[in-house]
């Protein structure tokens, strides 16, 4: 059969002609209806010869377009378009200004606009917190905390993905640019241009020594995103920290208005001297108002409604600035010499002897003599001592040193700082500047003689320090009373103390600043005079790191710069692409080569090229892109000159086999993986590591709390610190490493499919979709669609990178914390079991047990360390509790100077590493002493008669007055006739049975069976207002007397308050005695009392400790409270024995509570330690020459515990009368009391009145002399150990949970998907015989594909589909010359019946093409028989070879 071929004039001769069946040659169309009738001629080949080159097949015409197919000149070459696509867009009207999304106007716009906002953002949240100090309060919630750091970084991983979309069109579009350039592009620029990384992609943009141009689009896109990753992600972590801010504010203030009270003038009370002896020996401060230097008049705030004088002015952490008045004492001392010592015989003419004395005579250098007279056997010349007088100020001592002082008296008026907190109030001025303005005190101010004469001449010192009976105490008058007491009352450390002037600079400057207190306080309830000032407040707020918001704000502004440039470079006019749509998938490669001959030719022969080899076969050709074609522009040796160039200087193939395989990319390489996984395990295990660590132990290492000091110019700029930056910049490199593999592996994801089957489905699989412009969930999404699951899997890790991102950087925050550590040191110290040892003398007297004399006066001798004026300054003046004390239990102390002390941190601070505060937990032992009191029974408080005595005032036989209030009637406290003597108007007992009897229960009034004659309260007019007496005194029974009152143990006691209207200056007359004075009423006063048990107990605790001091932060009780049974036992028990020299030495044991209450029933009349003093001639008054342990001032008589007890109630007199106020009250002193008790003097070693070695056990020879310790032996004891937690406070690096939690699991989920990957990428090679990159990788897949370019010409751009029986494969074929290749073909269904191993050789008759196992035939073999079936073939216009498609015509 003739094989006849029409339409076409000429034909290849070298074809050979002979009958066959019967073809009709159409042009491929959708409709195989559309036919045209051509001859076409018989040809084949010899069984033996090889396949036809395409060039042997004749070229058959194609439909006319009416589009221009003249030749075009470019370049000085010629490039002639032989075949025109009936599709081209130009015909339909399709316009080149296809832009990737992210490169069009409003994408662009957009970002710009982002960042834009971004930098506006932070420069308004900088803005706010410089000018409000932060920008909100931190409530110390973990949201605001992990807000402040998301928020930030949610933002910059939003606009750094952003600019990652971005670069990778830019970059993606950049070889298009390069060809749609006038003059074309090198291939290199071009076809095989690559840039896989940003900085790639950075030096790419950059001119080079052949290519001068540079491409402003792409340098500032990289630009842009390298301040994304490197400095906007980062730093935006730390851009909101939480720390203390100062706010100072101009406000109204109200100063102390004291005009009323000037001149200014000297009148002490009791409180007066218990103030200054309370600060001074007791180191407490009495108002904050009152320094050591300064007394400085009074401001505060007006919105304080009463003026703040204690020593805690507020509760709120503040600063205080404004101008006051200030005062001050001055003194100017000049040394005494000795000058003349001698003794002589002082004659006394009273009494006509001489006693043998010593003169000393002292000289100043100004002159000033003094002569001092010691007599033998005075306390001065026996003991030594101190004298402070109004002699000039004087002083000396038994080596007669001395000084001569000179007081001045100053105010000015400076701007005064009041630093205050929770816990303390401090006040300073400017010494400097207060030094150059101060002036003396005028006389309108202050009457400076007063002062002077009430602190030298009318103040008895005496009463305040009173000496105990039978103390050692050395000689000291006046003044020096007080200033004696700072030195333990040792004159041989007063001459050592190089500060000694300070100090009685210090006593004088205290007593006069405590005079001005006591104006203030009458001041206080007048009105205030108006004044302004500024107030300091530290608050924690959120607030913004100046540094990093100046470096994030230009970056922001460079990158808005940049980005507009992009915007500008963009834009089609100024950088075309000359494409008609997204050149990403495969078909639509092959689209813009398949209608230009010599791009393919140039292509062809390339197909078993590296991608290296291929780059460089084609590095001399010049590409152009025009009208949606590539076009071979020029090459090194002309276009004629290509075919023989290309065929010389083609390389041998390399991908025919598995060893020859090119890898995909650097990031599916096995070590990059086995790197990156490597990373995201270290990562990973860090975190958990660093997660167990800060819950278990705590993150307080230099490295992780070192905070950088940013300063410029001297303007602090914030501390930053590296761990979150550090951390973000980690989960950075994490997010761009697997951005990499997620942007690799969404490139070759169609190709990976293309080449494990034939695609079928037209839209959705194979040469017509691509990932590449398709990011995070869109591309997850639509891989998982596809069933595409690692891409799928991978997409989402690049999604979670970025959340990693986000949640790294809310990873930590700064903050105070604690560190743990266990100790184990010794437990020196336990409760007291054995009764306390001390020496004494046998008692000679009847009456009273002056042997306990000795005992009882030790407890009162060294007021530095009193235990009632301590507990009376805790209650009263707001003093703290004693070294492990808290809530009224004391706790068996430990060493805490055994703990070890190490610099822990480096914060970042210029200065040396402070000492960080160390808490201490331990296990110990607590006791507690609290009292049970009700009222009593027979005693009627309703009833003044059962306590109350009315006298008839008129009768002057009985009375005397020294008032001149003149009273017919007056009232005494107790019974008249009712006492131990015949007398029977002592009026001393307070009766407590049914029934008045010194034989039965009773109690006093004042602490013993002493008159009250103190205190009225009279104003200067005369009038008689209320006052109180009250006092503690011990339950008595069958005429026992203190200290003698108890016979078991614990013994019940009396707390009265009495309030009425008291008045002095009568006195009851006593033959042969005089007028004896007594305190009266003017009205029947009232009475509370309360019979009062005492109970100590003990209990198992858990104690934290401050480390440094011994303060109590927290207890824990470990069960129930139980009595303490070694409280009561030994009662001043004697242990006598015989000692001839010594006279009547005796051992007392006394058992710590009975101690305690037996020293606190009688500190308030030390006279009477020794016992009270029975008097059976009448009935002697209180003496008011001690003042000691008690307050007396105008309307106020009592002891320290009951005046610390109205201190409790605001000084509110009446509130005592209330039994349930007097109980609670008296419960917290007597419970104070205690701590103070057990607290004092307390040694490790020797232990105290409640605390003993362990082990301690009374001495064998108790009943001989008190010689050894009270230890059983003096080997050295072996303490046992007890575990201690130690807490060091510390700057922390905490981690936040909820980041943590998700930082793990995103981290475990991308370990997951990379050891995923890493196993199916191992496959990847043997799939893709090539790198698939550039468009060169692309096209040269398809350059010898056909059906494939026949596909691409025939439709339009927007028309790229298959019909669903198409089927696309990349794998091994042979192409119509007989070339085997690697790449991307069609493949029809119906041949693949024609599959033969991927070994078989080729056959001479036939192509083949397939993958793997798999050869597909282009043609069946010609034999000489006739086919038995007549067939059509449809042959599609292509160039270089035929598409042909076999038909059963029979079934037509």
């Amino acid at each position: 059969m003739l094989c006849e071929i029409s339409g076409h004039s000429s034909m290849h001769t070298s074809l050979t002609q002979r009958t066959g069946p019967s073809y009709r040659a159409v042009p491929y169309a959708q409709d195989d209806a559309l036919t045209e009738d051509y001859a076409l001629t018989d040809y084949r080949s010899s069984r033996n010869s090889t396949g036809h080159h395409p060039a042997d097949v004749p070229l058959l015409p194609t439909p006319s377009c009416d589009s221009d197919a003249g030749s075009t000149t470019r370049a000085g070459h010629v490039v002639r378009d032989r075949i025109q696509d009936c599709s081209n867009p130009n015909v339909s009207g399709t316009r080149l200004t296809w832009l990737p999304y992210m490169l069009r106007w409003p994408t662009l716009v957009a970002i710009l606009a982002f960042t834009a906002a971004l930098g506006v953002i932070v420069v308004i949240v900088h803005a706010i917190s410089a000018s409000h100090k932060g920008l909100v309060a931190d409530d110390g919630s973990g949201s605001l905390i992990i807000l402040s750091k998301f928020i930030p970084t949610l933002l910059a991983v939003i606009h750094g993905i952003l600019l990652t979309m971005l670069l990778n069109d830019v970059k993606r579009t950049q070889p298009f640019a390069n060809l749609a350039s006038s003059s074309g592009a090198l291939a290199g620029q071009s076809l095989t241009w690559v840039a896989d990384t940003w900085w790639e992609c950075l030096v790419a943009s950059l001119p080079k020594r052949n290519i001068k141009k540079t491409s402003w689009a792409m340098l500032c896109t990289s630009v842009a995103f390298i301040f994304s990753f490197l400095i906007v992600s980062p730093f935006s972590s730390t851009l909101l920290v939480s720390k203390d801010v100062l706010f100072v504010e101009e406000r109204a203030f109200s100063q102390l208005n004291i005009s009323s009270a000037l001149p200014l003038r000297a009148h002490p009370v009791g409180t007066t001297c218990f103030r200054t002896v309370s600060n001074l020996l007791q180191n407490v401060t009495t108002s904050a108002w009152i320094t050591d230097s300064r007394a400085i008049l009074p401001f505060w705030p007006s919105t304080i409604n009463d003026a703040p004088l204690g020593p805690i002015l507020t509760d709120s952490a503040q600063t205080w600035l404004a101008k006051t008045t200030v005062f001050d004492v001055e003194m100017e001392c000049e040394q005494m010499k000795l000058v003349e010592f001698v003794s002589f015989d002082l004659y006394h003419a009273e009494g006509n002897f001489t006693t043998s004395s010593k003169r000393a005579r002292l000289l100043s250098l100004s002159g000033c003599s003094l002569t001092i007279t010691l007599t033998e056997g005075g306390a001065l010349y026996a003991t030594g001592g101190a004298v402070w007088s109004g002699l000039r100020g004087t002083s000396a001592n038994a080596t007669v040193l001395g000084q001569i002082c000179k007081t001045n008296f100053f105010m000015g008026y400076p701007t005064v700082t009041v630093t205050l907190s929770k816990s303390a109030s401090s006040v300073e001025i400017d010494e400097s500047v207060y030094s150059s303005i101060r002036k003396p005190i005028p006389d309108t101010v202050a009457d400076s003689s007063s002062f002077q004469r009430v602190f030298l001449n009318t103040t008895n010192w005496s009463m305040h320090l009173k000496k105990p009976v039978g103390s050692p105490r050395a000689f000291a008058s006046g003044p020096a009373i007080m200033l004696s007491a700072l030195y333990d009352y040792s004159p041989e450390k007063m001459v050592a103390d190089s500060y000694f002037l300070q100090n009685a600079g210090r006593v004088k400057q205290r007593f006069f600043g405590e005079l001005l207190r006591d104006v203030f306080d009458t001041a206080s309830g007048s009105d205030a005079i108006k004044t302004t000032g500024t107030t300091s407040e530290t608050k924690r707020r959120v607030v913004v790191v100046p540094s990093v918001a100046i470096i994030l704000e230009i970056s922001l502004v460079l990158q808005f710069i940049l980005l507009s440039t992009v915007l500008v470079t963009t834009r089609i006019s100024r950088r075309p692409l000359g494409l008609f749509a997204d050149p990403a998938p495969p078909i639509r490669v092959a689209k813009l080569i398949s209608n230009q001959p010599d791009t393919l030719k140039s292509l062809e022969y390339l197909h078993g090229t590296s991608s290296k080899d291929l780059a460089l076969s084609l590095s001399d050709k010049r590409y152009l892109l025009s009208q949606g074609r590539i076009h071979l522009a020029s090459t090194k040796g002309g276009p004629n000159d290509m075919s023989s160039s290309q065929e010389s200087h083609s390389p041998q193939p390399s991908l025919l086999n598995a060893s020859g395989a090119e890898k995909q990319s650097y990031t599916f390489s096995l070590w990059v993986f086995i790197v990156l996984l490597f990373l995201l395990s270290a990562v990973l295990t860090v975190i958990a590591y660093l997660y167990w660590y800060s819950d278990a132990v705590g993150l307080y290492q230099t490295a992780f709390v070192y905070a950088f000091n940013i300063s410029f110019g001297g303007l602090d700029l914030g501390d930053v610190n590296p761990a979150s930056l550090l951390t973000t910049l980690v989960a950075v490199i994490i997010g761009l490493w697997w951005g990499s593999l997620d942007t690799a592996l969404r490139r070759i994801q169609p190709y990976l499919i293309l080449a494990k089957k034939p695609i079928t489905k037209s839209r959705s699989e194979g040469v017509l979709i691509s990932y590449v412009s398709s990011y995070l969930l869109l591309a997850a999404w639509r891989a998982f669609k596809r069933t595409h699951w690692v891409l799928a899997l991978v997409c989402t890790g690049a999604f979670l990178s970025e959340i990693l991102t986000i949640a790294m950087s809310s990873l930590w925050a700064r903050e105070a914390g604690a560190l743990p550590l266990v100790v184990d040191v010794p437990r020196q110290l336990e409760l007291r079991q054995v009764p306390r040892l001390s020496a004494g003398e046998e008692q000679f007297t009847s009456h009273a047990g002056n042997y306990k004399k000795t005992v009882l006066s030790d407890l009162f001798e060294n007021m530095r360390t009193s235990w009632i004026y301590g507990a009376a300054v805790q209650i009263s003046l707001e003093g703290s509790e004693p070294p492990w004390s808290s809530g009224g239990w004391s706790f068996v102390p430990y060493d805490l100077s055994l703990i070890p002390s190490t610099t822990l941190q480096n914060t970042g601070n210029k200065t040396a590493a402070p000492k960080y505060p160390t808490n201490a937990t331990v296990d110990t032992i607590a006791i507690r002493a609290r009292l049970e009191c009700s009222p009593y029974e027979y005693l009627d408080l309703e009833d003044s008669k059962t306590w109350l005595t009315e006298w008839d005032l008129t009768d002057t036989t009985q009375w005397g007055r020294n008032t001149s209030t003149e009273l017919s009637r007056g009232f005494e406290l107790g019974l008249s006739g009712k006492g131990y003597n015949s007398i029977g108007d002592e009026n001393v007992l307070l009766y407590l049975d049914e029934r008045p009897d010194v034989q039965g229960n009773y109690s006093t009034f004042f602490v013993n069976n002493k008159r009250f004659q103190c205190c009225e309260n009279r104003t200067e007019d005369g009038t008689i207002n209320s006052g109180s007496v009250g006092y503690w005194s011990p339950n008595l029974r069958n005429s026992s007397f203190y200290p003698d009152f108890a016979d078991t143990w614990p013994a019940n006691f009396t707390v009265k308050w009495i309030h009425g209207r008291p008045i002095e200056g009568y006195c009851g007359i006593v033959d042969t005695f005089g007028c004896l004075p007594r305190l009266l009423w003017i009205e029947k006063p009232r009475m509370a009392a309360l019979n009062c048990m005492p109970v100590i107990e003990t209990a198992d605790a858990t104690v934290t400790v401050n480390a440094a001091d011994g303060n109590v932060l927290g207890f824990t009780l470990r069960g129930e409270p139980r009595p303490d049974d070694y409280a009561w036992s030994d009662d001043f028990k004697q242990h006598k024995y015989d000692d001839s020299v010594g006279g009547f030495k005796i051992n007392i044991t006394t058992s710590h509570g009975v101690l305690f209450l037996t020293a606190l029933l009688g500190a308030a009349d030390l006279d009477e330690v020794v016992g009270t003093n029975l008097n059976y001639l009448f009935t002697e008054s209180e003496s008011i020459e001690d003042q000691t342990f008690n307050i007396r001032q105008p309307g106020l008589n009592a002891d320290l515990m009951t005046y610390s007890m109205l201190s409790l109630v605001d000084y509110d007199h009446e509130a005592l009368l209330d039994l349930d106020t007097l109980t609670s009250t008296a419960q917290q002193t007597f419970t104070a009391l205690f701590q103070h008790f057990a607290s004092n003097n307390v040694s490790f070693t020797s232990g105290g009145y409640v605390f003993q070695p362990p082990g301690e056990k009374l001495p064998s020879d108790l009943d001989g002399p008190v010689t050894k310790s009270p230890r059983a032996d003096d080997a050295a004891l072996l303490y046992e150990t007890v575990v201690m937690n130690l807490s060091r406070s510390v700057e922390l690096l905490k981690i936040s949970k909820p980041a943590a939690y998700i930082c793990l699991s995103i981290l475990v989920y991308l370990i997951i998907a990379g050891v995923t990957l890493t196993i199916v990428s191992r496959g990847y090679p043997s799939v893709l015989r090539r790198r698939i990159n550039s468009i060169a990788d692309v096209a040269v897949l398809m350059a010898g594909s056909q059906r494939l370019l026949g596909l691409a010409r025939e439709k339009a751009i927007n028309n790229l589909t298959l019909d669903p029986g198409t089927r696309v494969r990349l794998g091994w074929f042979n192409n119509a010359n007989g070339t085997r290749r690697w790449g991307i073909e069609v493949v029809d269904k119906g041949e693949q019946e024609g599959l033969v191993s991927d070994d078989t050789p080729p056959r001479s008759d036939a192509s083949y093409f397939g993958t793997g196992n798999e050869v597909y035939t282009m043609a069946p073999e010609f034999g000489s028989a006739q086919l038995e079936n007549e067939e059509l073939v449809y042959i599609a216009p292509t160039f270089g070879s035929l598409y042909l498609k076999w038909l059963d015509t029979s079934k037509a």
